[in-house]
């Protein structure tokens, strides 16, 4: 009797150890974190214009309608608050009529988007309910290993989470996206469309980044924005429903050597740290700066208040400088405006109309602003506000003028 029990203490022995070896640290990472995961499910209305003959245009004022059909979506994303405040890519989200998010246990909610951002790809949505949800750990991207085993995890379908494991290959990985600028994480841990918006999580259960599916020419290889990057805007997703514009008070023009400033405003953020018209920017945070996209994508990501270090060339110098942003001046886009192009706008209700112009060749005194990137503008403030939050890139412009409307696009 006292064999049999001993050979089935030794059976029960090594099966406990046998499970334990299976429970690796991947597996108890993956334990710690998998309830703040959710799937995001989108619908959106497309409409389509088209007619019955053929989509002849001689036909369009007669027989033209209107289809509309509605598509969706599938992403993730992960609980920050425990009111319900979830992070995803603003790709997911995108012009979405209605959102849901569902849980690992199937539970389905509606959700609102607090706050996006196209830029950083980033959005902020809000579960309309009054629970009290589990809440993912921040980790610090800045304190990355190459070689560190990772996990991009993801909720595709709402029954339960998705995950793969690779390791980081590059911590600060520059890529050019949509003819923009953005630097990832860069991991061999695949990322299908699906875990879009999911955590990529190191083996203490902490994120580190927000995966991205958007660069797909890659093979084999996954990118994440890094985690910090979201924790130095959410407090203004959070507040304001969007990222505040930071101001340094310079002017950039490119040239062989890099980013020159052409410009520097009286009492800005660059003059007060010593920065100086001709200096050639380096570097900003650790990250090289050699075009007007790259600088828009590293300002954007430090909102007003905080601090960068920017490294500079000056004759045969290099210098660095601690910069603390600032908020906008009231106006400055409508004073840059008058400064670079002469154009100065009047007008205080829902017409606002050109005042005078130094490009008289495509914009005229009285020519009626309708709108600008496609939003309408009734008053001088929506006008600035969209110039500051576009400056670095460009806004096209629709007038009318008598009875014709028509675009002007301005590098600004």
């Amino acid at each position: 009797m006292r064999y049999v029990a001993n050979i089935l203490l030794i059976i029960f022995i090594a099966t406990q150890a046998f499970a334990s070896h299976r429970v690796t640290p991947v597996v108890e990472a993956i334990r710690k974190f998998e309830n703040t995961v959710v799937n995001i499910r989108t619908e959106k209305i497309v409409r389509q214009q088209f007619n019955p003959f053929f989509n002849d245009p001689f036909f369009d004022n007669f027989f033209g309608f209107n289809r509309a059909y509605k598509t969706q979506s599938l992403g993730s994303g992960f609980f920050v608050k425990k009111n319900g405040i979830i992070v995803t890519n603003y790709h997911v989200t995108k012009a979405a009529n209605k959102i849901f998010v569902i849980l690992n246990n199937g539970k389905q909610y509606n959700a609102e988007i607090v706050g996006s951002d196209k830029v950083l790809d980033l959005a902020v949505l809000k579960i309309k309910s009054d629970e009290s949800f589990p809440v993912a750990n921040l980790g610090d991207s800045n304190n990355l290993y190459l070689g560190e085993t990772v996990i991009a995890m993801g909720n595709p379908f709402g029954l339960n989470s998705s995950v793969t494991t690779g390791v980081i290959g590059s911590t600060r990985r520059i890529l050019k996206v949509d003819e923009g600028f953005s630097v990832f994480i860069q991991t061999d841990a695949l990322i299908n469309p699906g875990n879009s918006g999911g955590p990529l999580i190191n083996l203490d259960s902490e994120v580190i980044g927000i995966n991205t599916a958007i660069y797909r020419e890659a093979q084999g290889i996954g990118f994440s924005i890094p985690v910090n990057v979201l924790k130095r805007v959410l407090s203004d997703f959070l507040k304001y429903g969007y990222i505040r514009k930071s101001y340094t008070g310079f002017q950039t023009g490119g040239t062989q050597d890099g980013l020159k400033i052409t410009s520097i405003r009286a009492d800005s953020p660059a003059e007060k740290t010593g920065l100086k018209k001709n200096d050639i920017i380096v570097q900003i945070e650790g990250i090289p700066v050699r075009s007007k996209k790259a600088l828009k994508y590293i300002l954007r990501s430090y909102p007003p208040e905080t601090t960068i270090d920017i490294v500079v060339n000056r004759n045969k110098d290099q210098l660095k400088r601690s910069l603390k942003l600032e908020e906008f001046p009231e106006n400055y886009g409508l004073e840059y405006l008058k400064k670079e192009f002469g154009l100065v706008f009047t007008g205080k209700t829902s017409l606002i109309t050109v005042k005078s112009t130094s490009i008289p060749s495509y914009i005229k005194k009285g020519d009626a602003l309708i709108s600008v990137n496609n939003k309408e503008i009734n008053r001088l403030s929506d006008l600035n506000n969209i110039v500051v939050n576009n400056l670095g890139g460009e806004i096209v412009m629709t007038l009318h003028r008598g009875n014709n409307t028509f675009k002007i696009k301005l590098e600004i």
